[in-house]
C-alpha cells in the first residue's frame, strides 16, 4: 500500500515538473551513467555560470536524481525528508510555483539517476533533454538490475530521448555501441586521456602544491583546439568532464549570440581564453582534499563507492604520490561497495588484487572488506601486519588517531584515501574525527540533522 501511494505521488509531482517544463521552456542539459553523474554535472553548471554570468543558470545543489529528485530539482526545492507533511508541503508549493511563478532559469542541468528497471522512461517523459551526457556503465545497482549491461540498456534511453547533441564517453563500451543507434549530432570525450579519434581529450598531466594541499595542470583538446587549464580538481573523469563543460559552453555561446535565451536582456560572456584558471566546488564526499591532523593529507570520497570509482581515486592519489610526495607513505580507508548484487564478492577480490600494489596500509571496514576483500589481500600475499578490519567508522576514527599520534610518522605524516558506500559504513564520520580544521567538517557528506539522528540511531546499536 506505501509503495502505491507513493508511487501515484511521484506520478502527480512528475506531471506537474512536465507542464513547468512546458510552460517556461528552459535549456535543458541532462547527465546520466551509474557513475560520476553529480560531479559532471556541477563541473558542467560551474562552467557555465562562470561563462555567462548574466543568464540564469540552476542545478540541485543536493544529490536529487531520481524519480522523486529529477522532479524536486525542476522546481528547486532543496529541502526534502519522507514524512507527510512534507509530502503536502511539496505539492503545495510545486502547484503554486506551475500557476504563478515567474520564468526561474534560461538553463537547468538535471541528474538523470536511476535504480531500477523502467525508471529512465518516467524520467525522460518528465524532461527530454536538449544535450545530454552519458558518463559510464558500472556494476553498481547490479543487485536492482541484474548485471552492468541491463543498467546500461535502461541508461542509454536518456541519450535515446536527446534531443540535439550527445557527449558520450570514448573509454565506455556500452557509450560507443549507442553511438551507432542514435541520429543526433554527437561528441566524443575522454577519461583517461591518450589521443585518439576522440573529439576531446587531455594530456600532459602536472601537479603541483601550496601549503601542501595539490592542485593540477593540464592541456585540453576540444576538436584539436588546446587550452592549458590549471584547477583544484584530480582525476582523469574530472578533466574529461571540463572538457564537456567548456564544448557546452561554447554551444550556450552560440545559442545566447542567436538570441535562443530572451529573457536575458544583455548576452555577456567571459573570454574562452586559451590559458583558464577553473576552480570548482564539488558536493561533499566527491574527492575533497583536507589538511589532517598529524600532518596527514586526507581525501575525502566518503560519499558512496563503486569498483569503478575506488579504483579512479586510488590511481589519482597515487599519481599525487609518485609526484608530489614520494616520501610519504599511502593508507587507504576502504568501506564495502554496495549493490553489487551477484557480483559483490567478484568485485572485492579485484580491488584487493589492485590496492595490494600501492598500499602501504589498508583498513577495512563493512562485512565485504573484513571478509572477502581481507581473504582476497592474504591469499595474494598482503603483509598482515599492515592490514586493519573494523566493524564500523568509530571504530576506525579511535585507532587511526592514536596509530598518527606515533612519532614515526612526524616527519612522512600520510595520505590517506577514505570511501566506501553510504548507509551503515559513514566514513565521513572517520573524516571528520582526523580533520586538521574542525571548521571543516561542514563539508562532508551526510550533516543535516536528519542523517546525524540516522547515524546517532546507529552508532547506539554498535
Amino acid at each position: 500500500m506505501k509503495q502505491k501511494i507513493l508511487f501515484l505521488y511521484y506520478q502527480l509531482l512528475g506531471g506537474l515538473a512536465r507542464r513547468y517544463l512546458k510552460k517556461h521552456n528552459p535549456y535543458i542539459i541532462g547527465i546520466n551513467g551509474s557513475v560520476g553523474k553529480t560531479s559532471c554535472r556541477m563541473i558542467i553548471t560551474q562552467t557555465l555560470q562562470h561563462f555567462f554570468p548574466t543568464l540564469k543558470i540552476s542545478t540541485s545543489s543536493k544529490n536529487f536524481n531520481g524519480e522523486l529528485g529529477l522532479s524536486l530539482s525542476i522546481f528547486e526545492i532543496e529541502s526534502w525528508s519522507p514524512n507527510p507533511i512534507i509530502f503536502l508541503w511539496v505539492l503545495i508549493k510545486t502547484s503554486w510555483k506551475l500557476l504563478f511563478g515567474k520564468k526561474p532559469y534560461d538553463i537547468i542541468v538535471l541528474e538523470y539517476g536511476i535504480d531500477r528497471p523502467k525508471e529512465m522512461e518516467f524520467l525522460v517523459s518528465i524532461a527530454k533533454p536538449d544535450i545530454g551526457v552519458f558518463t559510464a556503465i558500472d556494476a553498481v545497482h547490479s543487485e536492482q538490475f541484474g548485471d552492468p549491461a541491463a543498467i546500461a540498456h535502461e541508461e542509454v534511453k536518456m541519450i535515446k530521448n536527446t534531443k540535439e547533441i550527445a557527449f558520450l564517453n570514448f573509454n565506455d563500451n556500452y557509450a560507443m555501441q549507442l553511438a551507432k543507434h542514435i541520429d543526433i549530432d554527437t561528441f566524443t570525450y575522454q577519461t583517461e586521456g591518450h589521443k585518439t579519434k576522440s573529439d576531446i581529450y587531455f594530456d600532459n598531466i602536472v601537479f603541483e602544491k601550496t601549503n601542501e594541499i595539490p592542485n593540477s595542470e593540464f592541456n585540453l583538446w576540444i576538436k584539436e583546439k588546446k587550452h592549458t587549464i590549471t584547477t583544484n580538481l584530480f582525476g582523469k573523469s574530472n578533466y574529461g568532464y571540463i572538457g564537456v563543460a567548456l564544448a557546452i559552453a561554447d554551444i550556450v555561446g552560440y545559442k545566447a549570440s542567436k538570441k535562443f535565451f530572451k529573457s536575458m536582456e544583455n548576452y555577456h560572456k567571459k573570454d574562452f581564453a586559451s590559458n583558464l584558471s577553473l576552480n570548482y566546488i564539488l558536493q561533499p564526499g566527491r574527492f575533497s582534499v583536507f589538511p589532517g591532523i598529524q600532518n596527514t593529507i586526507l581525501f575525502d570520497s566518503t560519499y558512496n563507492a563503486s569498483p569503478l570509482s575506488m579504483k579512479s581515486i586510488i590511481s589519482t592519489v597515487w599519481s599525487l604520490k609518485q609526484e608530489l610526495y614520494k616520501e610519504r607513505p599511502l593508507w587507504l580507508v576502504l568501506g564495502d561497495m554496495r549493490e553489487l548484487g551477484d557480483f559483490t564478492e567478484r568485485e572485492h577480490r579485484l580491488l584487493a588484487a589492485y590496492v595490494s600494489q600501492v598500499a602501504d596500509r589498508i583498513f577495512l571496514i563493512g562485512e565485504q572488506m573484513t571478509s572477502v576483500m581481507a581473504d582476497e589481500l592474504n591469499k595474494i600475499g598482503y603483509e598482515p601486519s599492515k592490514m586493519y578490519r573494523f566493524s564500523n567508522c568509530l571504530e576506525t576514527s579511535s585507532i587511526l588517531k592514536k596509530m598518527l599520534a606515533n612519532k614515526e610518522f612526524e616527519d612522512n605524516a600520510p595520505l590517506l584515501v577514505l570511501k566506501g558506500s553510504q548507509n551503515t559504513i559513514f566514513l565521513e564520520e572517520t573524516v571528520k574525527e582526523l580533520l586538521k580544521n574542525k571548521d571543516d567538517a561542514r563539508f562532508l557528506t551526510r550533516q543535516s540533522k536528519w542523517w546525524l539522528r540516522k547515524k546517532k540511531r546507529c552508532f547506539l546499536c554498535w
